[in-house]
């Protein structure tokens, strides 16, 4: 993400930056603040949405069905296993077990 942002700030400062901007450079200067409050809002919105789904897993809304456990809450959509292993190996971040963080 560093890398992404540092070539999007080189490719803005190379283009939005006129001499004929200057001493202000408003265009520049807006653009960047414009570009930076995205990323922070996408970076918001991205951390809601975690949070979002990490509740819905210990809901138990992600829950797989698994051979001998019995739980209210599984649900054949999410997938059948023979263990708890198998379903964490099988289904990698999007086992129900999983978390995400930031």
């Amino acid at each position: 993400m560093a890398i992404g942002w540092g070539n999007l700030n080189g490719a803005v400062t190379s283009n939005v930056y006129r001499a004929v901007d200057k001493p202000w450079y408003r265009l520049g200067h807006g653009i960047v603040l414009a570009y930076i409050a995205i990323g922070f809002f996408s970076s918001l919105l991205f951390l809601l949405l975690l949070r979002r789904e990490n509740a819905l897993r210990d809901a138990g809304h992600r829950d797989e069905v698994i051979e001998g456990v019995d739980s209210k809450h599984a649900h054949e959509r999410n997938g059948q296993f023979e263990s708890v292993e198998a379903a964490r190996m099988e289904k990698g971040d999007l086992w129900s077990g999983f978390r995400y963080t930031l």
